[in-house]
């Protein structure tokens, strides 16, 4: 099972365009294993198979649990969703992802079988690198729409201002994977030995940039150094002083303040920005008029809800039918927070915050208490792509149907796993105890 968890994690990454089947809808490989992995895991369920111990005293156990939360959640919505094609649709991304993450938290236990895991995802990556670089040299795109043919036009542009997107349906989609690949691809130079190996993956991890650049992704790209920031406070969080660190902050507001001054444009978006938000100008159009008043759409239908959110997949189907506020046609959240808030409500969005904070403070402690280099260079990607991921979450149009993200966030909660197995966790509590009794006896 292993084996397939592997190729499983690789296959996402194919999508329904690289060998997939169509037959009256795309059946991807990535699809087809998972209901072979399906298959084989409902015969080890029925013939209560030992390889199946699910330890519901560990934190990654909970996790996972929520996830099934959120599944039942959102198959209980049929009681109030109004558009039941959207319901099933929603379901069916949502269902597929949940067994995913459980196929990946419960065959996967040692050291080398979560190092294969992040050595899948990068494999998958890497691909999509080497099309987004194709794309940019040659202007030849294999699976571009003609919208987006016709929009960019990539034959009369040069290497320096084309768009990449890969196999994916735009550019942010496209960038938002990139910036994930780019913290599995960071673990990797740093986790390599081989001089070659380090070379080869340095070369990967900046070719990822240029594509994230060469995208035009702002989110994205403002994303990849909130999550290089946060890695380089975490790694050098022993050394810095409170001194130090508020100087490094006035340091930056002194930076943001002298570009808000120097540069009219950047000056010109924040006003533009801040003025939707208070609602102080018409709407006109343009891309961040649509973002804030899908937002304030969102609230609004929760408030209707009271609540429990319009029911899986039923947000486009109320911004279509009852918005309040213009949107120009797009119906899509664009917001990975207001999506699950709007679509399952503020019960299930509590507590998904609370998991993924819940999973940052454990890759924070793995971190800092680990004496494993391994773990330690993992839970420092790990806090990386996971403080990216909540900037570059809002970038796609919708999260919900990005299924690679389902099996990478299956992936961390596999590592988180491993680490408990060891008595990490056990480790880290105890720590924990020390350092409050060592601040009583100081303070008192």
């Amino acid at each position: 099972m292993k084996k397939l968890v592997y190729v499983l994690v690789f296959s996402v990454f194919l999508g329904t365009q690289i060998l997939a089947i169509d037959i009256g809808f795309k059946l991807s490989l990535y699809r087809i294993l998972f209901l072979f992995m399906l298959y084989l895991f409902g015969i080890q369920f029925l013939n209560n198979d030992s390889r199946l111990r699910f330890y519901p005293r560990k934190l990654s156990s909970t996790y996972t649990s929520f996830y099934f939360i959120w599944l039942l959640y959102s198959l209980m919505s049929i009681a109030w969703s109004e558009s039941l094609t959207g319901w099933i649709r929603a379901n069916i991304f949502i269902g597929i992802g949940v067994f995913s993450i459980v196929f990946i938290h419960l065959f996967v236990k040692e050291k080398k079988d979560v190092l294969r895991l992040f050595q899948s995802v990068v494999a998958g990556v890497t691909l999509h690198i080497l099309l987004g670089l194709s794309e940019l040299i040659t202007g030849n795109y294999f699976w571009a729409s003609d919208h987006f043919m016709t929009k960019y036009r990539p034959g009369s542009r040069n290497i320096l201002t084309r768009i990449p997107i890969s196999i994916y349906p735009n550019e942010n989609d496209y960038a938002t994977m990139l910036l994930m690949g780019s913290f599995f691809i960071l673990f990797l130079f740093r986790h390599a030995r081989n001089v070659y190996v380090k070379t080869a993956y340095l070369g990967l991890w900046l070719c990822c940039f240029w594509l994230i650049y060469q995208t035009d992704s702002r989110a994205n790209l403002l994303a990849f150094f909130i999550g290089m920031g946060a890695m380089t406070l975490v790694y050098f969080a022993k050394v810095i002083t409170q001194r130090g660190f508020f100087i490094a902050l006035g340091g930056l507001t002194g930076a943001g303040a002298v570009l808000l001054v120097v540069s009219a444009s950047l000056r010109g978006q924040v006003v533009a920005i801040l003025q939707l938000i208070a609602g102080r100008v018409e709407f006109d159009g343009s891309s961040n008029h649509e973002r804030v008043n899908l937002i304030k759409n969102g609230f609004y239908f929760l408030k209707n809800s009271f609540g429990f959110g319009v029911g899986a997949g039923n947000i486009e189907h109320y911004m279509k039918t009852k918005s309040i506020l213009p949107t120009d046609g797009i119906s899509n959240m664009h917001n990975w927070w207001m999506e699950i808030l709007t679509g399952y409500g503020v019960l299930i969005f509590v507590i998904y915050l609370l998991v993924y904070i819940s999973m940052i403070r454990k890759a924070y402690q793995y971190y800092r208490y680990s004496e494993d280099a391994f773990i330690r260079k993992a839970s420092l990607s790990i806090i990386g792509y996971l403080a990216a991921f909540t900037l570059s979450s809002i970038s796609s149009a919708s999260n919900i149907i990005n299924e690679w993200q389902w099996v990478v966030f299956g992936v961390i909660i596999a590592f988180f796993s491993y680490c408990e197995s060891l008595g990490i966790q056990k480790k880290v509590v105890e720590a924990e105890k020390n350092i409050r009794r060592t601040s009583w006896i100081v303070t008192h």
